[in-house]
Formats: structure tokens, sequence, C-alpha cells
């Protein structure tokens, strides 16, 4: 049935085709080229010998473990070059986007029809994981369509470089040096009727897809290096004029551009290893030697290692020596322990370290000479080599465009011990492990150059951009822009960080009056509120509750000392302009002028986040655009009174929280049981919430009046005996929360370049607004750059996994 060419590369006891199915379907995933295909070319022969048809069906999920802006845009890309391609080429193909509204289980459903599933395949999860359960359906062939020599050409597992050298230099000699011929498609272009609607990608708005679906939006895209066949066969055309030649001498010097930068267009398949093998063999010279040495060797070293060991991206993978030694140093002495956001965003203090986590979360990349001491110094930071490896794998496959592969697992064991030897004498912490300190490493390269380049956007130029509205959804947004490498000024009027979050001092007295607490659901804002939390800027309040917790059994979680602590971490390194009214947005031809409310200038900025509740962001965005205001009009809002009470005595009260509503009251708490409120004598703190309608009743009524009201209430639903207190105010929160949330992220005007956000897009709640400003920061780091900016950032060059030592 297979040309012996395509039978080495089918994993070996593949089952027979179903002669009853109706097709072969190719299930695309880690090889999405159109050409230089074994996957592709697999399907084609068979069905030619089945007499079957044939299409191709590739997909994107938002569930994939690290799914974000910057991963689903890079494979986007590619999926557009592959179906363009194949429409070139007379082959069928769908491409299914799951998102809201297109989340049907469509690969069970077509392997129940097929013939014959194909599939390339990676040797990790969960894409392993996926392979058992479409086996299970429909006979599955899986194609190593990403290696030079296949990968069941051995069998033995080896864990050392010169012993696979030797055991397959002879296998890649000759491949490299074969022309590739692509299968020719056994009739016109053909597709079932698909159980979902195909994206036609070449029509199709990338930036509006990615923002459409429920993915990590702090994650940017990188504009320098745009996925797809073709960005990647340019890149490489570049390296191979211009430097390969001098690999050898270039390629560990971050600062030298002396690297092919090919990793990530290798790992999502956009680019054959064929190709670049056939290429550097042909070129003869010392670096295009040495280059198919990194290529052949390490690469394939580590897919086949990855291949033999499904425990690779434990600690299990680690030679004995390497985890005997690391448990014997797990009490040693340790530098500190960063919280993950403060490593993620590149805060730790280590100058070094911290420009390396800065190429990644905004480049996208690693030089691979700076990744092996940007690993071993996790070991300094965590208790145990368990927890080190979990943290690199984090932050290397959340924000590597390489990342998630056999090259990232090898490339991060190698930082532990991994695939190397013990070195003597033992050190602190590391034991035998081979040492690589950070600051050493520092004085060999221009540290202040490389930390220039790595702070430089990735689209070249940095946009200036002006966040309106200080609160968690304005801040999450600066943040995430200034993530990416932007200029961030933060606009609020109010005197200190907070908004729903605020918590107002009255002398020694502390009352969070807006959002009492928060809970966590979504898994985008769950790994900063662990951060946090070790970071003790938050903390659970275990209150007791009266009746129901409500939020699904969730945890609240309250900041410390108070609920506006949690915005100044979010707030933290930004330029923020607190007790300043933005008072007039007005935009002519290229970019926003911002007025305060006494009509001074604020400045000039090409893109402006307004991060208010709706009322407010439609009469500031009005002369703009009436008919955005108008839409954020659409939204209602509800007002709430709030009360904070503040009594010298002990109520009484046997209980903390009360979230269900009671006379006039929607909830209240007593905000002294919070974790760090206890700081204000013997007595007692509560804030009282009224509902929203008696607040809408009440509105325009006097503060006093407002707070006699409702200190009866209070007196009421908690049956405590009558004390006056201490201290009381009350606060009217015109437009709390909103009646019916927007139902998507943010609000966006690409003309405009002026994006709405609030928790009043998605929710009322803190993880809400956080993910709401995130999605408004996303559409912003999509924005494409001019092609003069993107090719004048220069960021540093990198081999990556292709070189591990």
């Amino acid at each position: 049935m297979l040309p012996a060419h395509l039978a080495e590369r089918l994993e070996p006891g593949a089952p027979p085709p179903r002669p009853d199915g109706r097709f072969v379907v190719y299930w695309m995933r880690v090889a999405a080229r159109a050409t230089e295909n074994p996957a592709l070319d697999t399907a084609l022969a068979a069905a030619r010998a089945l007499g079957k048809p044939v299409f191709v069906y590739h997909a994107l999920s938002e569930r994939y473990r690290y799914a974000s802006d910057r991963l689903h845009t890079f494979i986007l890309e590619g999926a557009r070059d592959v179906q363009r391609q194949l429409r070139e080429r007379g082959i069928g193909y769908a491409f299914h986007l799951e998102r809201p509204g297109a989340r049907e289980p469509v690969l069970r459903a077509l392997a129940k029809d097929a013939a014959l599933v194909v599939t390339d395949f990676m040797p990790v999860p969960p894409l392993v994981r996926w392979d058992a359960e479409v086996s299970h359906v429909a006979p599955l062939w899986r194609v190593d369509a990403s290696c030079v020599a296949p990968l069941w050409r051995f069998a033995t597992p080896v864990d050392r470089a010169f012993a696979f050298r030797d055991a397959a230099k002879d296998e890649w000699a000759r491949r490299v040096r074969e022309r590739w011929v692509d299968v020719e498609p056994p009739g016109p272009a053909w597709l079932p009727e698909v159980p979902f609607s195909p994206v036609d990608l070449q029509a199709a708005d990338l930036g509006a897809l990615v923002a459409g679906c429920e993915v990590d939006h702090t994650v940017s895209p990188v504009h320098h290096t745009p996925g797809g066949t073709a960005a990647g066969l340019a890149r490489w055309k570049r390296f191979v004029e211009a430097k390969l030649g001098a690999y050898g001498k270039d390629r560990d010097n971050p600062l030298a551009d002396g690297t092919s930068r090919m990793s990530a267009y290798l790992h999502f398949g956009h680019v054959s290893a064929l190709t670049l093998a056939r290429d550097a063999a042909a070129h003869r010279t010392d670096g295009a030697e040495k280059f198919l040495d990194e290529l052949l060797t390490w690469r394939e070293l580590a897919w086949h290692f990855c291949w033999h060991r499904p425990d690779a991206d434990t600690v299990e993978a680690l030679p004995e020596w390497a985890r005997a030694t690391l448990a014997a140093h797990e009490h040693d002495r340790r530098a500190g322990w960063p919280s993950w956001e403060q490593l993620a965003r590149a805060q730790t203090g280590e100058p070094l370290w911290d420009a390396a986590q800065r190429q990644l979360l905004t480049h996208g990349e690693l030089h691979n000479a700076v990744r092996m001491t940007w690993g071993k110094q996790l070991l300094q930071w965590t208790r145990t080599a368990k927890d080190a490896l979990a943290l690199l794998f984090d932050l290397n496959h959340r924000f590597a465009l390489d990342g998630r592969d056999p090259g990232s697992v090898a490339g991060i064991l190698w930082c532990l011990g991994g695939f190397d030897r013990p070195f003597a004498p033992e050190a602190p912490v590391l034991g035998a492990v081979r040492p690589r300190p950070a600051a050493e490493y520092a004085r060999r390269i221009d540290l202040a150059e490389y930390e220039r380049r790595v702070h430089r956007p990735s689209r070249g130029r940095p946009l200036t951009a002006a966040v309106v509205g200080a609160g968690v959804a304005g801040s999450a947004a600066a943040r995430a822009l200034k993530d990416a490498g932007h200029a961030v000024v933060l606009f609020d009027k109010g005197r200190g960080p907070g908004g729903r979050l605020s918590t107002r001092r009255e002398g020694a007295l502390r009352f969070d009056l807006g959002a009492p607490f928060f809970r966590v659901h979504d898994e985008r804002f769950a790994r900063w509120a662990r951060a946090w939390w070790q970071e003790r800027v938050v903390a659970e309040w275990a209150g007791v509750p009266l009746g129901s917790t409500g939020g699904d059994g969730k945890p609240r979680l309250v900041g410390v000392p108070g609920n506006s602590a949690l915005v100044s971490r979010l707030q933290q390194g930004l330029d923020v302009r607190f007790s300043t009214t933005v008072g007039e947005l007005a935009r002519d031809a290229e970019r926003w002028r911002l007025k305060d409310a006494a009509g001074a200038s604020l400045g000039e900025y090409e893109v402006v986040v307004v991060a208010l509740p709706a009322p407010q962001a439609a009469a500031l965005v009005d002369p703009a655009s009436f008919s955005l205001a108008s839409r954020l009009r659409e939204v209602r809002f509800e007002a709430c009174w709030a009360v904070a009470l503040g009594f010298d005595d002990a109520t009484g009260v046997e209980w903390d929280v009360q979230e269900a509503g009671v006379g006039p009251l929607s909830r209240l708490w007593r905000e002294s049981s919070k974790p760090e409120r206890r700081d204000a004598g013997r007595g007692e703190r509560w804030v009282l919430h009224a509902s929203p309608e008696w607040s809408a009743r009440h509105l325009e009524a006097t503060a006093e009046d407002v707070t006699a009201m409702l200190l009866d209430a209070f007196f009421s639903a908690t049956g405590a005996p009558r004390q006056a207190p201490a201290f009381s105010t009350a606060h009217r929160w015109r437009y709390a929360r909103a009646a019916a949330p927007l139902g998507e992220p943010c609000v966006w005007d690409a003309a405009l370049q002026l994006a709405v956000c609030g928790d009043w897009c998605l929710g009322r709640d803190v993880e809400a607004a956080f993910l709401s400003g995130s999605a408004a920061a996303g559409r912003i780091n999509a924005l494409p750059a001019p092609p003069q900016d993107v090719e004048a950032s220069s960021p540093p060059r990198h081999v990556s996994q292709l070189r591990l030592l």
C-alpha cells in the first residue's frame, strides 16, 4: 500500500483500514504544511490504494494547556498557509476553530465514518492521550513526519549524544541527500459533510478569531515571528545565505544574530526538518556541518528519548545520579522564594535571569546559551527538583513558541542533569549537577545591550497607550500592554488604587466598601491568584457564613491588609496617575488626545483603553464614536449604597458574612473578621450593602439618612443588641454592577484603536474584570506593525531546542 520511504515512517503494528469506512482523513497536528509532509503523503497513498476519497482535518482547541493569543496566532497563521497550499494542490481541507458556539466533538464523529485516520506523531502529552482515544473509534496510523531518521528505526533508548550519533549517522547520511517527492492526490478536492462550519482562513480576521476564543489574552503574539510555511522558509533562506557558514563561531553569543531561529517552525511543522537537513548538507561549510549535528543529533535525540520515556516530563526521567544529588541537597540554603508572577514577569531582581525571562515573556524565544543558565537558576528558588522542573516547564511552555515539544523537554531536563554527567566538586543546591552561575555568565556578555533588546516589543516600535480607570480591569490591561513592551500611562480619578476593590481608611480603621471578597473559577485568573497568595497579597477569608456560602463552594479570597493591595500588586511597575479625571477623548487621523476635567492636556496616545462602568465609558467615548457609545448605553447598571460601621464593643453576632439578601440589605459582613484586619482595637467593623431595588429608591437620599436606615436594618438582620457606632459613613456606588453582563470579553473598535472593558463585559466580579482587561490588551497587542518596525526590532536570535549543550 505504501512506498518504502513512507512505510518506514509508519508506526509498526499499525491496524488495517476498515473496509466499510467511507473515506481516509488526515488529522493534521504537528506537520502543518502542504508539501514534504510524510503524514499527508501516507494518507494520500492509502486513499489511492483503498479507492476512497481523502481530506485533511485540522483543528485548534481552546482547551490545550497554555492556550494563548501567542500560540493561537502562530498556529492560525500557519493554518492559513496550509489551507491556501492544499487548495492549490487540489486536496480537501477543513479547519475547525473551537470557540463559543463552535465546541462540537468533531473528531470522534469523523472517525466513526472513516476507513482510516492518519496523523502525525509527537511523543508528548496530551497528543499521546488523544491518539489512544481516537484509536478506540477508528483505525489510527501514526506517522513520524518530524524527524529525519524515522523514530521507529531505533528500538533501544539512548540518553547520551555521542551514543545516539553513532547509532544514527548512517540513517541520516542517505536521507539528508535525497529529494522528497510529494504524493499526488488520488482525485479532485473532496470534503464530506462535516459536523461543523469550516473556517475560511483566507478571508478571516485572525485577530478577531483569537479574541473570540477563551484563551489566555495576557500572552501577546510575537510579531517578528509570524507563523506559516512561507515565513519559515523565508527566514531559513536568509539564514542559509548570510549566517549558516559562520554558525559554529556565532551560535553561542546571544547578541551575534548567529542562529537560525527555526525551532518554532519545526515544532509546529510549518517547515520540514528534511528541508533544513538537505540544505545544510548541500552547503558544505564548517558552520553547516555544526548546524547539522545540532539539528540531527540533539533534536532527534530528544524525540527518541521522549518516545521511549512516557515519563520524560518528570524528575524520574533524570539520571539516577542527578536525582540522588539533587535530593541530597534539598535542605541547602536557597537564594529566595519568588512567586510564579515574579518569575513570569521577570521581577526576581537577578539581572541576567530577568533579562532572559523578559525575552521569553515578550519575544516568545530564548537563546539556548542563556536558557541553560536560566534553567539552572530555578533550583536556587525552589525547594525540590520536582518543583523546579514544574516551574521550568510552565514558564517555557507558556511563553516560548517552540515550547511543549520533545526539544523543550530535553533542554529543560539537561538543566537538572539530564543527558549529562556529574561534576566535582559538589556545589550547594546543585550538588554534582553542572554549575552555570548567572552572575558569571552575565560577565561574559554585554548585559546592558541584551536588556535593551529584550525590552523592545516584538513589533519593533512600542505603542503609546492610555488606560482610563485604574481598577482591576484597567490595571490588568495596562500590565499586559507593558509586558508586551508598550509605553503605558494609567489614569484614575481616585486618590489611590482600588476601584471596586478600594479600601477606605479612617484613621486606624479600614473598610473594603466595594467587593467584599472574590472567588476564582477560571484557570486564566487562578494562576495569578496563586502567585498573590504566595506573596501574601491575598489570603482566604475563613469567616463563618450564615446559610449557603454560594460560589460553588469556592473559597472567599481577600487582599491583605485591604482589598486595594491586590490592585496595588497589579499596578506594580506601571506609570499610574491618580487624582486625574480624564474629561475628554479626541481622535484625529492617527492619535488620541486626552484632556483632564479642566481642559489641560494629558498627552497624545496611539491606543486607548477605557476601563470604566459602561455609562461612564459611553459619555467619554461618545464624541469619537456615537455608535460605540450607543452600544455601551445598552448595558444597564444597578446602584448600591454601602455603609461602613465601627463599633467599640463586640456585637455578639455569631457569623461573619451573609450573602443572601435580607430586608433592604443584599449582603453584610464583619470586616474585622478578615485576615490582618484586627489592628483597630477590640471592637468590630461591619460593611452593609443595600439591595439594588432599595438603592434605586433611595439613590438621591443623603448619606446620613441612608446610614440611619441601614443601621436599623443591620440590627434587625443580625438580632444584635443596639449600640451606637463609634464610626459610620455611607458611600453611593451609582454604577455598582451590571444588571446583565454584555456577554463578550471587551468592546473593540479597530478603526479607532479603542477598547472598552470592565467586569460588566463578562460578569460582576473581580475575575470577570481581570479577564476583560486582559482581553482589551489582547486586541491591542494583536495590532499589526508596519513591516519596517518589525524588521528594525532586531531581537536576540536563538537556536533554542536545536542545541542542548
